[in-house]
């Protein structure tokens, strides 16, 4: 987390210095990412740096809180009548969330994909969101959805947690690169009403419910088996 001096600075230099950071950790790996280009266009002196930040290392998990709140506030600015019923109409709600934040904030989703799928460059780091996070979210959704008959019992919510969640960060940049999307594409969330965008979405869920849906006949076997 930023000490407190970087708290108490003017809002202006705060905001550059943190957009700055973001550039960079976006364009480039962890390990190739400079501090020293980002104070140079900052216009401050390196050991202001370590004023507001105790490290490299501590900026990069601060981006990445960045990120998840950011991701965060724009589920919750989803339009509530938008919100499906059950399991898997949250999920789909969830993977929309995913495109939009791709679409909104292009750099910080870069950082969260390198972070937690590309380049990984702090695995003790994901292991502990991902207790703490996703990985745990997702489980918790499908033990919910054993639970309510939605999903078939013989889904192991540990692997099933596991590759939605994988399907989660990948999917937003495959979409938007998919489609060629740019924010443009879908001002005040117009990606609501687009045909082939639905129909791409659909297509996700759809192999998602063929995966792990409920079946009347594979119930009655699984329980047969007993």
């Amino acid at each position: 987390m930023p000490k407190n001096t970087f708290f108490n600075l003017p809002e202006e230099k705060r905001q550059r210095i943190m957009d700055l950071a973001i550039t960079e950790f976006a364009a480039h790996p962890y390990n190739v990412a400079s501090i020293s280009e980002i104070v140079r266009k900052a216009g401050i002196a390196k050991g202001s740096f370590y004023q507001y930040f105790e490290d490299k290392k501590d900026l990069y998990l601060y981006l990445i809180e960045l990120a998840s709140d950011a991701k965060l506030t724009l589920v919750k600015d989803l339009p509530a009548s938008r919100h499906a019923e059950g399991v898997f109409g949250y999920l789909r709600w969830q993977f929309l969330s995913e495109v939009l934040f791709e679409l909104r904030h292009p750099d910080l989703a870069q950082i969260s994909y390198r972070a937690f799928i590309d380049e990984v460059p702090f695995p003790e780091m994901v292991e502990e969101l991902q207790r703490r996070g996703a990985t745990q979210f997702f489980k918790q959704l499908i033990t919910q959805g054993l639970h309510s008959g939605e999903i078939a019992v013989w889904v192991d919510a540990d692997v099933a947690a596991f590759l939605i969640e994988v399907l989660f960060y990948q999917f937003g940049k495959y979409f938007v690169n998919r489609l060629n999307l740019t924010e443009k594409d879908f001002e005040d969330q117009s990606i609501l009403e687009n045909k082939e965008a639905q129909q791409l979405l659909n297509n996700l869920m759809d192999i998602v419910e063929a995966g792990m849906k409920r079946d009347a006949e594979q119930r009655k076997i699984f329980f047969d088996k007993k």
